[in-house]
């Protein structure tokens, strides 16, 4: 997009499907220069510090941290799409949807081996760093040292949120790493942080471009005030909690991102996820796409591209949207999800009218606008007429969730009996003879009308050939009418199911705009990992948890306020912990937050909703390692309740 990173081939390639730290290790040169001939030019060291962020690149796919930390939570379900069973891919989705997950998961592999192997190449080229630091000043020496740092905590924060116990190590060696139980994890992440945060480079112009999608100093310290926030939920002790005083310290890393004056909430709640989002300033950290260019890295599941508007949008947006690649019609929004956004809330749900709500709003945002929840009819590619799938059925997207109910399904053919509803078959053969003036019988052959008795064994003859395509083109005409009559029967009146719920159902993610004009292929929009309303309501929430700090204060504040008034809501005069849940669930969704969210407040492995039937053992909280990371590494010990 903007700003490209340069993506320097270096030593260290990572091949895919390795299970342990020591198999990234290898220097392979393919050719190309040595690392000791490449770091003769030190100015070379910049493109080497650029590689490391390669493998952030692929975390936000819903095959990687962005699926496990979404899928899991009230704020997206992807259940079995009927009729056809789309989305069934093995059960790994419905078993993300269920908490029902095992060790089998390739999502964990894949959230195992980028981050473990970031992480390593960060070691790597801090060793490096050391080895030629004669050849930089004390300056540049420090800026590369404090960076890497970062991104390595970055990397081992990810996997630390996924797994707990996790192979941290700081040094880049082939010697075996036993798993870190989880409170050293954390006070090793927080040692890092503390001390590298303050060396990191304000995003300040005119170095906002340079340091745009990297490491700065407020997402360090955006990072830390989460991990301070978040220390019960990582297992860490009571007794070290009160010790390192995390509601104060988060309070104070929150302070320095506030305090840096680089950051403002933007007017317009969708500037930070527009096709073009690279102009807002109050997002501190994003992975900067190119949705032009498909230069994904392996032909397997997870791709280094985010494809969100692919993901969520109904089959059906091809046509009306022009999308270059037919989207996938999956993850959707819980009806739970969906009820905590207020009325007039611009982050919710779409006008659905069928004259002018869909894929016919106008504008922006606002009340006739675009709103961050898509549901309403989808039209054809002139916009003319609401779509119809090629199930024939009418492509109205719907809030709440409804199972496929194909008793009402007619699909019928001419080299079959008439296909019937399983009920009431006399008042459905009766309703289609009253609507075509025919005299059709219940389980009588339609071709029996249109093709001569002695000609119904001579599918040679052109007298067989022209009634069934008679047939056929009948056919098409009552199937269209009948549909049309039980579509409520059969899209929006069963209960759904894990494994059958209708292709119309849910309420799709809108909030990062879709290009409508067929230019790109995936997202262009940058990935939000870290935005300033976030350090505004973790403070906030430290506050309320015990820190010192005037909360009146905080919500009198401009940009505390405008989270709320840009989004067409009045600015909270008081605030109490359950509204802040909610209202974070409202801000952050799809943003990689719900998750940590809910394990925080305690409803992740108690509360119900979707598929998810609580409660549930505690462990949950934590993912299983992948069965074959263990296979090859036997020291290395699963987590409980796996």
């Amino acid at each position: 997009m903007k700003k490209q990173v340069i993506w320097f081939l270096t030593m260290v390639l990572l091949a895919g499907g390795a299970t342990s730290c020591t198999d990234m290790l290898e220097e392979e040169t393919y050719g190309a220069s040595t690392t000791d001939q490449f770091l003769n030019d030190p100015e070379n060291f910049e493109m080497l510090v650029g590689q490391t962020y390669a493998n952030i690149k692929w975390l936000h796919d819903h095959w990687t941290y962005w699926g496990l930390s979404t899928l899991t939570t009230d704020e997206a379900v992807c259940p079995v799409r009927q009729p056809a069973g789309h989305w069934a891919d093995g059960d790994f989705w419905r078993q993300l949807n269920t908490h029902t997950w095992d060790p089998a998961g390739e999502a964990f592999n894949n959230v195992w081996y980028y981050c473990n192997s970031g992480a390593v190449l960060c070691n790597k080229v801090l060793e490096q760093l050391e080895t030629y630091k004669h050849k930089f000043d004390d300056e540049t020496y420090s800026r590369f040292k404090s960076e890497l740092i970062v991104v390595r905590s970055f990397y081992y924060y990810t996997l630390f949120d996924c797994f707990g116990r996790i192979p941290y190590t700081e040094k880049f060696s082939d010697e075996f790493v036993d798993l870190m139980a989880p409170e050293e994890v954390w006070k090793n992440l927080v040692r890092n942080l503390e001390e590298q945060a303050p060396h990191m480079p304000l995003a300040t112009e005119p170095s906002w471009s340079y340091n745009y999608a990297r490491a700065t100093q407020g997402m360090a310290y955006t990072l830390l005030a989460r991990l301070y926030l978040n220390a019960e939920s990582y297992d860490v002790s009571a007794a070290t909690a009160a010790e390192y005083d995390v509601y104060n310290k988060c309070i104070e890393a929150c302070n320095k991102v506030i305090d840096s004056k680089q950051y403002v909430i933007e007017d317009e709640f969708f500037t930070n996820f527009a096709l073009k989002n690279e102009v807002s300033r109050e997002n501190i950290f994003v992975i900067d796409e190119d949705g032009s260019k498909n230069n994904m890295l392996s032909g397997g599941n997870p791709m280094n591209k985010f494809r969100v508007s692919l993901l969520t949008m109904h089959y059906n947006h091809e046509q009306v949207w022009q999308t270059k690649v037919k989207p996938w019609n999956g993850f959707l929004a819980s009806p739970e999800f969906i009820d905590l956004y207020e009325a007039g809330d611009y982050r919710g749900l779409c006008d659905a009218s069928e004259d002018k709500g869909g894929t016919r709003v106008e504008g922006v945002t606002g009340a006739d606008g675009r709103r961050g929840w898509f549901v309403g009819p989808v039209y054809n590619a002139d916009n003319t007429a609401i779509a119809e799938d090629e199930n024939g059925d009418r492509v109205i997207l719907t809030k709440d969730l409804y199972g496929y109910d194909d008793q009402y399904a007619f699909a019928f053919s001419h080299k079959s009996k008439l296909k019937k509803a399983k009920k009431d078959e006399v008042d459905q053969v009766a309703l289609l003879n009253q609507e075509f003036g025919t005299d059709y019988k219940a389980g009588e052959k339609i071709q029996d009308h249109f093709i001569p008795a002695e000609f119904q064994d001579k599918k040679d003859s052109k007298e067989y050939k022209d009634g069934a395509k008679k047939a056929e083109e009948e056919v098409a005409i009552y199937n269209k009418v009948l549909n049309a009559n039980y579509e409520e029967q059969r899209l929006r009146t069963m209960e759904p199911t894990i494994d059958n719920t209708c292709w119309n159902s849910g309420a799709r993610c809108w909030k990062y705009e879709a290009d409508k004009t067929g230019t790109y292929t995936y997202s262009e929009n940058d990935f939000v990992f870290f935005r300033y309303a976030d350090v505004l309501y973790m403070k906030a929430e430290a506050i309320l948890r015990g820190g010192n700090g005037d909360l009146g204060e905080l919500l009198a504040d401009a940009d505390f306020q405008k989270i709320r008034t840009r989004v067409g809501l009045n600015a909270y005069a008081s605030l109490d912990l359950d509204e802040l849940y909610k209202e974070r669930g409202r801000e952050f969704a799809w943003e990689c937050v719900r998750r940590r969210d809910m394990i925080r407040f305690g409803t992740f492995n108690t509360a119900q909703w979707g598929f998810v039937e609580g409660p549930q053992a505690e462990t949950v909280k934590w993912f299983p390692i992948y069965r074959d990371v263990l296979s090859a590494e036997p020291r290395w010990k699963q987590n409980d309740g796996y």
